[in-house]
């Protein structure tokens, strides 16, 4: 299948090379691997990055692939037929997933894979696991390190409009499996926090370019769950360009280059969302850390189901989800929070959690900010949330 495989891929990568030239909706560099077998690791902001990747890289690559793609029946069969990727459960362990990936890897066969694992929340490259590192160094394989640039504004985490503004991609850094091995895992894990380090509220400061929307602030809260002005949670709603505070009235505008501004023209509490994201963060911590009674949040309208990996999932509770500072509860389930030994958000607001050996997907309602359940989650459990 392999050949098939390359055969796919070149194809594909024909017609999204003519796609992306026409179109004009990225700029990228291509390159060739120095290693006859490569573990290519990039920064993750948009739904399509391996299109990204794929048009700029000279040889046929394996994707790794959140496990959820896995279950949608025909697409998925279709999907693993024609392009195979390598399944990971996030929310989960990763060990078959590295097991399969040094596999491939052994084989001659090149592997793309996101480091942060999931997409960025604040539009700053997130956290790389130092189990990452310690990969690149024992797979037997070179490393190639690329950056995608603009995706974050094109693509928000939180949104689910797509905008139109400028995105271009720069392969950063080529080592080979020697070089590599002559290092320690610190040192390569010092090597992926530099290369693919992408900030795009630092691009925006130097590029300003406008990213089109029909509703630039439209679910926003789903991210920003604290108000700056009054402190209040949970009571941030947006309409088109404007995310207002149902507790005290305040204001924000999103503009399409991505800042914050007020309607009367005052200072904005924070003129980036990366810069609200690290105050509440902080925030929520110090609230987590003092005495208190009753629930972190609860919101209304929230499936769970349990789900059997690469397979399908059963409904298992719908309801109220409520976070207490011990225990979780959706529906008529109840997680102690000492029970729960990976938690991760995928799309916008879906939690997936590992919990006795059993693993779950929770959908919030369409509003509902489950990045607040899981930096909650964190805190509560003494676990540093470091993304």
């Amino acid at each position: 299948m392999y050949t098939f495989h390359r055969a796919v891929f070149a194809v594909l990568r024909a017609i999204i090379r003519v796609w992306f030239a026409v179109s004009g909706k990225y700029r990228y560099q291509s390159y060739s691997p120095r290693s006859k077998a490569s573990l290519i690791l990039t920064n993750h902001n948009t739904n399509w990055d391996f299109l990204y990747f794929g048009a700029a890289f000279r040889g046929h690559m394996y994707f790794v692939a959140s496990e959820h793609i896995f279950r949608s029946g025909l697409v998925s069969r279709l999907i693993v037929f024609l392009v195979d990727p390598i399944a990971r459960k996030k929310g989960a362990s990763s060990v078959n997933t590295v097991r399969e990936i040094k596999r491939r890897l052994s084989l001659g066969q090149n592997v793309c894979m996101m480091a942060e694992g999931n997409r960025s929340f604040s539009g700053r490259t997130g956290y790389i696991s130092p189990a990452t590192a310690k990969l690149a160094r024992t797979c037997g394989a070179g490393l190639i390190t690329y950056r995608i640039h603009g995706g974050y504004f094109v693509n928000p985490r939180w949104s689910r409009e797509v905008r139109k503004g400028p995105v271009w991609g720069e392969p950063v850094g080529q080592y080979t499996h020697e070089e590599l091995m002559a290092m320690t895992d610190a040192q390569v894990y010092e090597i992926l926090n530099r290369d693919l380090l992408v900030d795009a509220y630092k691009d925006q400061e130097e590029k300003h370019y406008t990213y089109k929307a029909k509703a630039p602030a439209e679910d926003l809260e789903t991210m920003l769950f604290m108000c700056p002005d009054c402190g209040a949670t949970a009571s941030l709603s947006s309409y088109g360009r404007e995310l207002v505070c149902k507790s005290c009235g305040s204001t924000h505008v999103f503009t399409g280059e991505g800042f914050f501004e007020r309607p009367d023209g005052s200072a904005p509490a924070f003129g980036t969302i990366e810069a609200w994201y690290d105050w509440q963060k902080q925030r929520l911590k110090e609230q987590l850390e003092q005495p208190f009674e009753g629930p972190v949040r609860s919101d209304e309208g929230v499936s769970i189901y349990q789900v059997h990996p690469l397979e399908g999932k059963i409904l298992r509770a719908e309801g109220k989800m409520t976070l207490f500072k011990d225990r979780l509860d959706v529906g008529d389930l109840s997680f102690p929070l000492k029970s729960i030994a990976h938690m991760a958000v995928i799309l916008i607001n879906t939690i997936l959690l590992t919990a006795e050996d059993e693993y779950y997907e929770i959908r919030l309602g369409s509003k509902a900010s489950a990045l607040h359940y899981l930096i909650s989650y964190y805190y509560l459990s003494g676990k540093e949330f470091e993304k």
